[in-house]
């Protein structure tokens, strides 16, 4: 018996390694799409591309709901795997940041580099290889493999909303968005939009400079890497920061902080943009929320590390008389959400404004003793040698749209995380051991009959 699996997944590595080229043609094409959330057409474009290779490779493939959601599915059974991925990607900007075009891919020491390649494309070409190869071993399948694909999933969930109130779920699975190990605990995620009229209170000096215009990032869930302001001589002040995904505020350098540290120094008159400036600088400036009562009192949740509140803003535009500013919070497992949304109003309203558009999804917990996920654990440590810990995601994932799914992949302990940064990339050689520890885990849940719930 032992003899056997070995030779099985001897033949599933195997596999994988013969399709090396393949899979790095395939993720460079499919970077090459420019399929930034907004830019509809080619994010069908890249849900089309997907489905025509899962189709290529000998799989069931579908386009549901208007083309918003992609369906490729191996094998029959009363339980279903499922794995969720996306085509959509965050924007590339500032571009002179990148050292190639984002989206034309760059095969460099090993790396593949380009705006998706970990974040999320680099992943859907090793979980389609990984089917491929379980289903080239020949071995029937008992239980059905989904991958659901969706197209806004670096905005708000339209997508996946629908998907979930109109389609059968799987009963569990993993979205390969976030790292190893297996993340079955994912801080939760909220979205505050809030607006502010900026016209003046108070008659300008004409020897005063005031600001009147502020234009500042450009994805709800990027620390911005660029803010700019003009003043009322038509003088434009920058700032250059450094980029990161906001559920690690830190690793990046918010610019409309450094913006704001610039006009501080330039004896500005005060009106109503500058006031509300001030108040984001005084309640917002700390990424742990301590000014709007949002601090998290322990960094762990019945004995397990959820981490802690961290909170930014990202966009801030300010023109012809209205302000919008938008505030991005990942919320630590067991904080109480309503106090979250009451310290956002409560800024909104002592700024003189409002809250227009809120959206929030809670925090992830799935237990560690789900069979699935001992499968899961037992693949990534006999495939990668690394021991599995059960962890905590910072980032937010499609888990938060479907019970019993967690986050698993792409990134190896000591890996760099660059989703969502300049110079986005994914080792070759973790992309393919990413394939051959999926690989494994399809077959071993996939062709017994037991059940994995």
């Amino acid at each position: 018996m032992r003899k056997g699996l070995d030779k099985m997944k001897s033949f599933l590595n195997l596999y994988i390694e013969k399709e090396r080229e393949a899979m790095v043609q395939a993720l460079s094409e499919l970077i090459a799409i420019e399929s930034v959330s907004s830019n509809l057409p080619k994010v069908r474009e890249a849900l089309d591309f997907v489905l025509q290779l899962g189709e290529g490779l000998g799989f069931s493939t579908s386009s549901v709901l208007d083309g918003q959601v992609g369906v490729i599915e191996m094998g029959e059974g009363e339980e279903t795997l499922g794995i969720l991925s996306h085509v959509d990607v965050v924007p590339a900007e500032p571009y002179d940041q990148w050292r190639t075009d984002p989206f034309q891919a760059l095969v460099l020491d090993g790396c593949i580099y380009g705006r998706g390649a970990q974040d999320d494309k680099g992943m859907i070409i090793a979980s389609l290889y990984a089917m491929k190869a379980v289903m080239e071993q020949g071995a029937p399948l008992h239980k059905k493999v989904q991958m659901i694909i969706g197209t806004q999933e670096e905005v708000e969930w339209t997508d996946m909303d629908a998907y979930v109130k109109s389609f059968p779920l799987p009963d569990y699975g993993f979205t390969p968005d976030g790292e190893y190990p297996i993340s079955n605990i994912e801080k939760g995620f909220g979205d505050f939009l809030m607006e502010f009229h900026v016209e003046d209170e108070i008659a300008r000096q004409a020897e005063r400079l005031y600001v009147v215009e502020i234009h500042c990032g450009a994805a709800s869930n990027v620390v911005p890497g660029a803010a700019e302001a003009i003043l009322s001589d038509g003088r434009r002040v920058k700032a250059e920061g450094k980029t990161a995904h906001t559920s690690r505020p830190e690793k990046g350098i918010n610019a409309l902080f450094l913006l704001i540290d610039q006009l501080k120094d330039m004896g500005l008159g005060e009106n109503r943009l500058w006031s509300i400036l001030k108040a984001i600088d005084e309640k917002l400036r700390s990424p742990y929320g301590e000014a709007l009562g949002l601090d998290s009192e322990s960094e762990y949740y019945e004995g397990e590390f959820v981490h802690r509140n961290v909170l930014t803003p990202t966009i801030l535009e300010a023109k012809d008389g209205l302000c919008k500013l938008n505030v991005n919070i990942r919320f630590a497992y067991g904080f109480d959400e309503g106090r979250i949304v009451d310290g956002f109003q409560d800024f909104a309203r002592a700024a003189g404004g409002r809250i227009v558009e809120k959206e929030m999804q809670s925090a992830v917990f799935v237990s560690q003793k789900k069979p699935f996920l001992k499968a899961f654990a037992k693949a990534y440590e006999e495939v990668s040698g690394f021991k599995n810990e059960f962890s905590l995601a910072y980032g937010g994932s499609y888990a938060k749209a479907i019970p019993n799914v967690v986050a698993w992949g792409p990134i190896f302990p000591g890996e760099q995380d660059t989703c969502h940064e300049p110079n986005e990339c994914i080792g070759i050689d973790s992309l393919l051991t990413s394939a051959k520890i999926f690989a494994q885990a399809f077959y071993e849940i996939g062709t017994t009959e037991k059940s994995f719930k």
